[in-house]
């Protein structure tokens, strides 16, 4: 599937033609099964973030709230004084929210939720993003919290990281098929260091991704992620001059959308909080 006006839900039949929507129970049992996901989660975003972002919340929510219903997931954060926004994209058959205050994790059948569709976003077209507010009747599942927000974080963080990859490609091409001056810019010195860079963050990315999912570690994978491609898009659109700015060339919507996945994963206060954790514990132990 390539990016295009149409939703991801448009492509509803082939993605369940390919196994795609059922893979993470597929794998639950698998010792690598992760790496499986995260590793679909990052291919899929060089193609479609959007779907990659879908995919990410079913894969992190997948275990979640079975009995409320049989069907896929859809997965959000839900803050103090925000709304909750998700993905309604391919009729999830329930929504799990994660509390940042109370730390507890809701399910309700998605039928019970009333979205709020009209605020406008110019990320993440096609996933459908709509704003929810969790039902007074939802159940409280008794899962771990913190493992849920970890996978969120690990596939979200890979569909972060598959977008900048993308935006390198992307540069890198166009700068080896455009002439100025009668020579290609991609000969230029300043343009070369240039995607140098901006390849040097992709790969750093790509590392921590790889490593929490080989130690099982709680690395902070979107943050990094998040940063990187925001920024690895930033130049792209510099890297294609005056054309990174128009739609007829994907930077300017892959630079949308990776604003859109960053802040989905949680925001810079999200991150700030859990990095802080992981490396002085929570802030009730160091308190006198």
């Amino acid at each position: 599937m390539s990016d295009s006006s149409d939703s991801v839900s448009a492509s509803r039949g082939a993605l369940e033609s390919t196994g795609l929507l059922e893979l993470a129970g597929d794998v639950a049992d698998e010792p690598d099964g992760s790496a499986w996901l995260a590793h679909t989660v990052r291919e899929v975003a060089q193609t479609s973030p959007s779907l990659a972002f879908v995919l990410a919340g079913r894969y992190a929510a997948d275990h979640v709230g079975r009995a409320v219903g049989p069907g896929g997931s859809v997965f959000g954060l839900g803050f103090a004084g925000s709304a909750t926004v998700v993905s309604s994209a391919l009729e999830p058959e329930r929504v799990v929210v994660w509390d940042a205050v109370t730390g507890s994790v809701s399910v309700a059948p998605w039928r019970s939720v009333v979205p709020d569709a009209g605020a406008k976003r110019s990320g993440l077209a096609q996933a459908d993003l709509v704003e929810i507010t969790i039902p007074s009747d939802a159940v409280v599942e008794d899962v771990d919290a913190s493992e849920l927000v970890s996978r969120w974080d690990l596939f979200s963080g890979a569909a972060l990281v598959g977008t900048a990859r993308r935006a390198v490609l992307e540069s890198q091409s166009y700068v080896l098929g455009r002439h100025q001056f009668g020579v290609l810019i991609g000969s230029f010195a300043g343009l070369r260091a240039l995607l140098a860079e901006m390849d040097l963050r992709v790969r750093e990315a790509e590392a921590l991704l790889l490593r929490a999912l080989d130690d099982d570690s709680s690395s902070p994978v979107s943050a990094v992620a998040g940063r990187a491609a925001v920024a690895v898009c930033i130049d792209a659109v510099q890297a294609h001059g005056g054309y990174g700015y128009i739609d007829e060339y994907p930077i300017a919507g892959l630079l949308r959308d990776a604003i859109s996945i960053q802040s989905r994963a949680g925001g810079r206060r999200f991150h700030l909080a859990r990095v802080a954790q992981l490396g002085l514990g929570s802030q009730a132990t160091v308190l006198p």
